[in-house]
């Protein structure tokens, strides 16, 4: 290890998603990185519909042992979960999986802890092993049931709704949402062009009417709306989009009325000059979009400048409406809607050959071990 990187000042990371990952592995070679998780795995939120489904291929390209990752091979991972950040000392305390506290100091923090959001997303702490037996039984329970429930019309509800269909057209698939047409957030095309494959599909689409959420979800019953209304699956889906950000280790004044993170366009926390974060937990705009839009790119230039002495130079916007990958790939291929509502078609041998092992893991990544155990 050179001079340089031996007094390399420390950046400590909150959460190892997808955006963490990213962030780190362009960190690495100016800092010293350490990595806080509470999971082994980076564990994509994405392509719920194909988890569900294809729960092999899904394990292949979204489920992946974060010592897989050749551009986190120089960070420090430590599988905890944050418990208390003090901004005047720049240090962590993490509890750690047998139970006991640790304490982690930085020069710079970035927050990436992300958001629990339905049953696939959480921040407990868990084994490669429970994280496993946890998709192996979400997986089983779709399968096994005749009548599926998905309330919400967000791109998780319209995935799942669609690739279960499509992956046995046996089923009954409901999806009920409280607008017009799905994919609020959306181009208006994107939104039309999903209503009309859906309904091809044999989705049936129940809109225009609000179900009321209990503060414990079921994954079978019955559903109630605020019409009065009702209905009945083996199986439901919540996919309401009622995030809750992984922020209670945060200073109250750090956070806005609903627990996100106060974060500015330079993705720079409000009120500390050491703090970044990015992804679901910071708001930067409504949607949270920092977690897309290659928005790590410039937190990772944003480090760097502060780091050397200089100014910020680079600010985040996010765009006019939501974009990308909607229900995963099809046997036809990948459909990626822009937010101008443009489509473009990938086939399914440039996804599989090219897309996914070349750009997303080579480019992207930096890099991902298949080999190793």
């Amino acid at each position: 290890m050179s001079g340089q990187r031996r007094n390399a000042q420390t950046v400590v990371i909150i959460g190892l998603g997808d955006t963490g990952v990213l962030v780190a592995s362009r960190l690495v070679k100016q800092f010293k990185v350490i990595g806080i998780t509470t999971k082994p795995n980076l564990v994509s939120g994405q392509e719920l519909g194909k988890r569900l489904t294809d729960l092999p291929w899904w394990r292949v390209h979204y489920n992946t042992p974060l010592k897989r990752f050749l551009g986190l091979s120089a960070v420090e991972i430590i599988q905890a979960k944050a418990e208390w950040v003090n901004s005047e000392q720049r240090s962590v305390r993490v509890r750690l999986p047998d139970g006991l506290d640790s304490i982690i100091h930085y020069d710079y923090l970035v927050i990436a802890s992300g958001t629990s959001n339905g049953f696939w997303r959480d921040d407990s702490i868990r084994s490669e092993k429970e994280i496993d037996d946890a998709l192996q039984a979400d997986a089983t329970r779709i399968e096994a049931a005749n009548t599926i429930a998905v309330v919400g019309g967000g791109p998780c509800g319209v995935s799942c709704a669609l690739n279960i269909r499509r992956a046995d057209p046996s089923k009954k698939v409901t999806l009920y949402f409280s607008g017009d047409q799905p994919l609020v957030g959306y181009h208006p095309t994107a939104q039309t062009y999903y209503d009309k494959i859906l309904t091809d599909a044999g989705v049936t689409l129940q809109s225009n009417d609000r179900a009321i959420v209990p503060s414990v979800t079921p994954h079978s019953g019955v559903i109630n709306f605020e019409s009065g209304a009702s209905a009945e699956a083996e199986a439901i889906l919540w996919t309401v989009g009622k995030r809750k950000p992984h922020s209670q280790y945060l200073p109250t004044e750090l956070l806005d009325t609903e627990g996100f993170v106060k974060t500015q366009s330079t993705l720079e926390v409000e009120g500390s000059d050491t703090i970044f974060a990015i992804g679901d937990v910071a708001s930067t705009d409504p949607d949270r979009s920092s977690a897309r839009n290659w928005a790590y790119g410039i937190l990772v230039n944003n480090i760097k400048r502060k780091a050397a002495g200089k100014p910020v130079n680079q600010f985040y916007k996010p765009p006019p409406n939501r974009w990308g990958s909607i229900v995963g790939p099809q046997a036809d291929g990948l459909t990626l809607h822009q937010h101008t509502g443009k489509r473009v078609r990938l086939s399914r041998w440039l996804v599989d050959n090219i897309l996914l092992p070349t750009v997303v893991q080579r480019m992207i990544y930096r890099g991902v071990d298949r080999s190793a155990n």
